[in-house]
């Protein structure tokens, strides 16, 4: 079971590192100080975008490698 946990948590971790680095940067730069561009294609359809998919998959991992290490904790104890 420990042999499971930890193979299963190094490939849920090498998955994160890819994720996290394929997403696009947040900041806007000078397009966001001046105001404009909210009522773009892309804010208005964000849901729909790889990069809203990349960032739900992100979470997913992160919860899922959280519990894989408590529960690999409560069985080395």
């Amino acid at each position: 079971m420990n042999t499971f946990l930890l193979v299963s948590l190094t490939i849920i971790s090498i998955l994160l590192i890819i994720l996290v680095l394929k997403q696009p940067s947040k900041t806007n730069g000078l397009s966001g100080f001046m105001g404009g561009g909210s009522d773009t294609f892309y804010a208005k359809n964000k849901t729909r975008t790889s990069e809203s998919v990349l960032s739900r998959l992100t979470v997913i991992l992160s919860i899922l490698f959280a519990v894989i290490v408590l529960v690999q904790n409560m069985i080395v104890k």
